[in-house]
């Protein structure tokens, strides 16, 4: 019978974990979405501040419901922004450039267990490695929209991937310089936040050293 109870309780205490998970993916695309609207040009490049949600949540919840939250903010700049004339020119210039920045997730179980292990040095190049790819592919999709439906902007004699490569580059370097240092100092001045109750990414003797400390 108490093993009944005890299980019955942990299936309640899954549950609602699942459910806060999946409410912080959607939290996270909307804080997302009203950072698209941020933009900080300098130059040739452009800081794209929307990423920064998208990858804590997929460091912090790992890559599926860091995918979840990528394809809802893509899902919702179409809605909002996409100009509905050419549906998969909407797509491809407003949703899949969010949708895979999730991939950073990869990175959640290391990145969490080097901060609840107290090894700062090691979850800060994890976190670095997580922003670098996240922030690479969002910008590979945006050079690939520039490269297919703004052919009309490349001057005569010169590839579309020449033209637009430099600038979708340095606004990738800026972005993904200003997403690592601002994540990098969230795990060092606030490590459990990267670390949800009941993290599916650490085992049962490191959840009960965290909930100790």
């Amino acid at each position: 019978m108490k093993r009944i109870v005890v299980e019955k309780e942990r299936f309640i205490f899954m549950g609602s974990n699942s459910t806060k998970a999946w409410v912080e993916a959607a939290l996270f695309a909307v804080l997302a979405i009203a950072l698209a609207y941020v933009v900080m040009p300098f130059g040739e490049y452009t800081i794209v501040f929307a990423l920064l949600p998208l990858l804590f949540v997929s460091l912090r919840r790992g890559i599926l419901l860091g995918l979840v939250s990528g394809t809802l903010t893509g899902l919702a700049l179409i809605m909002l922004k996409g100009e509905g004339m050419d549906v998969a020119a909407d797509i491809l210039t407003q949703a899949a450039p969010f949708v895979f920045v999730g991939i950073a997730g990869f990175f959640a179980k290391f990145t969490q267990r080097t901060l609840n292990n107290k090894r700062f040095p090691n979850a800060a190049l994890n976190i670095v490695t997580a922003s670098f790819f996240g922030t690479l592919v969002y910008f590979v999709w945006a050079l690939i929209s520039d490269i297919f439906l703004s052919e009309e902007a490349v001057p005569a004699g010169v590839s579309a991937f020449a033209h637009f490569l430099p600038g979708q580059a340095l606004s990738f370097a800026a972005t993904f310089g200003v997403s690592a240092v601002v994540l990098v100092l969230i795990a060092k001045f606030a490590p459990k936040a990267y670390i949800p109750k009941g993290s599916r990414f650490l085992s049962r003797k490191e959840k009960s050293k965290l909930l100790n400390d």
